[in-house]
């Protein structure tokens, strides 16, 4: 019985020493340093690793870097979770990758259970590398938002910020992010509770598992389906009309055609909502708005008699 639960035990303890092959995330590295040696690279992890790696060697662009690489310390405090290298020299160069070859061994016997090559990126860069992000209005008050990750470390959620007035933003919605990513990943959110009548501005807020976060660009999105109401006085006209917008909800093209769809005039509206244009000559024309930003038009026949 006591030789079952001895083996029971070593079987545990070589499955948790074969866990710990999980690559670091990032690494920084400083040369010259005059503290514990001349130069250092850390090695970041998620968790504090159980077992120590050994650092065999680095690669740079596929080159093996002549170095070797003795460890000084563990640190797992909080969010600060790494291993210190000491580096044999100074002729590591400046990288914006690397790959690193770690070796774990048992720590009772030294033999080898588990090895990892591991391409690492730089501390400093973003947690979130954001590819694609689009806005787009559905139906009625729908508003769908998406995006794509390419690389995501330590990410935690995405908060989905929405204004009025491309100032006053509030959060809307969380989406959890997937942590630790060097694939695409793909997300949506729907906003359905926008029925504003002007343009709505969105933007993702990108949170770190430790709580540092960067903000995506601000896209805007067209207003709810609700169109100015255009009104023409007099209809039919002795040779002059005023054109006038109700409800105006964004700049607007005004313009005038003749009955074979010639542009005669044409004139945005941005402060006021009307305009007056006389001495048109006896026929048919056509009075068509567009929506700068929504696109929304509208189209009304005019007459002009003696």
């Amino acid at each position: 019985m006591k030789q079952f639960l001895l083996s029971a035990c070593a079987l545990i303890f070589s499955a948790a020493v074969f866990s710990q092959t999980n690559c670091p995330y990032q690494f920084s590295r400083t040369n010259n340093n005059a503290t514990t040696c001349a130069s250092h690279i850390r090695l970041y992890f998620t968790s504090c690793p159980a077992i120590i790696p050994t650092l065999d060697s680095i690669k740079i662009g596929g080159v093996l870097q002549p170095e070797t690489f003795t460890m000084i310390e563990k640190i797992c405090n909080g969010n600060s979770i790494y291993v210190d290298y000491c580096i044999s020299d100074d002729n590591l160069p400046t990288a914006g990758r690397i790959k690193a070859f770690l070796t774990y061994r048992d720590p009772a016997t030294s033999a080898i259970t588990g090895a990892s090559a591991c391409e690492i990126n730089p501390s400093g860069i973003a947690p979130v590398i954001l590819s694609d992000f689009g806005i787009r209005r559905s139906a009625g008050n729908e508003v769908a938002v998406s995006w794509q990750t390419q690389q995501e470390i330590s990410s935690d959620r995405f908060e989905i910020e929405r204004a009025f007035d491309k100032t006053s933003f509030e959060k809307i919605g969380t989406v959890l992010a997937a942590g630790f990513s060097g694939s695409v990943k793909a997300y949506t959110f729907s906003d359905n509770a926008n029925s504003s009548t002007n343009v709505s501005f969105y933007r993702i807020k990108m949170i770190d598992k430790d709580g540092a976060f960067i903000y995506s660009e601000t896209k805007s999105v067209k207003a709810s389906s609700v169109r100015s109401n255009l009104v023409l006085f007099s209809n039919p006209s002795h040779g002059s009309v005023k054109i006038t917008l109700t409800d105006m909800v964004e700049p607007t093209v005004v313009q005038l055609l003749d009955a074979s769809g010639r542009l005669m005039r044409s004139t945005i509206l941005l402060d006021i909502n009307t305009i007056q244009i006389n001495n048109l000559q006896k026929g048919s024309y056509f009075v068509r708005i567009a929506g700068r930003i929504s696109g929304n038009t509208e189209v009304r026949k005019l007459s002009v008699i003696d």
